[in-house]
């Protein structure tokens, strides 16, 4: 007798299952390698390559840095509460005013400044200081500098005057406050 032959299979076909497989091991393949490939890329990367953002953000972060150490310092000092005071030259200025020829003007001036930086910086530009002061004081005439806002004008020219020689940009910087020690006005 002869034997039965087999039946077909019912079963699908392996190679369509390995197709499969290898397509989206391929496609994990090359993405990992397109995210390794970006990954490197960043980290090797130098700061010139970088371009202007990274230059521009480094300048910012070192902007912010100085300005928080400044703000810290400010807080210090106000609360330790230390006035720095200082005399703008040993003797007191005497100068002939404007208009009159025998009007004369001689002051004692004190200024408040704002740390023991600031300080140092006055003395190293004291002749530039003591000019600007000079020539202030001579433009004034008798009738400015005899009222009380007359002296609180030059007062505040002052100030102004020396926070521009100090290069001074805000209110807490510099020069705060210029007080007249000893104020005296004649006409000779």
């Amino acid at each position: 007798m002869a034997e039965p032959k087999a039946a077909p299979s019912t079963e699908a076909p392996q190679p369509k299952k390995n197709i499969l497989l290898f397509a989206i091991i391929g496609v994990l393949v090359v993405i990992m390698l397109a995210l390794a490939g970006g990954l490197a890329y960043f980290i090797l990367k130098t700061p010139a390559d970088g371009g202007v953002d990274e230059v521009v953000t480094d300048a910012h972060a070192q902007a912010e840095a100085e300005k928080k150490a400044k703000e810290k310092k400010k807080k210090e000092k106000a609360e330790a509460g230390v006035n720095v005071f200082d005399k703008l030259q040993d003797q007191a200025f005497t100068v002939n005013l404007s208009g009159e020829p025998e009007a004369v003007l001689q002051v004692e001036i004190m200024v408040e400044l704002a740390d023991e930086e600031e300080k140092a910086k006055l003395k190293q530009v004291q002749p530039r200081v003591l000019d600007a002061v000079n020539r202030l004081l001579r433009s004034k005439t008798i009738d400015e500098v005899k009222t009380t806002e007359g002296q609180e004008t030059l007062a505040r020219e002052i100030r102004e005057q020396l926070n521009k020689i100090l290069e001074a940009e805000a209110k807490d910087e510099g020069v705060l406050s210029v007080n007249f020690t000893k104020y005296f006005y004649q006409i000779q």
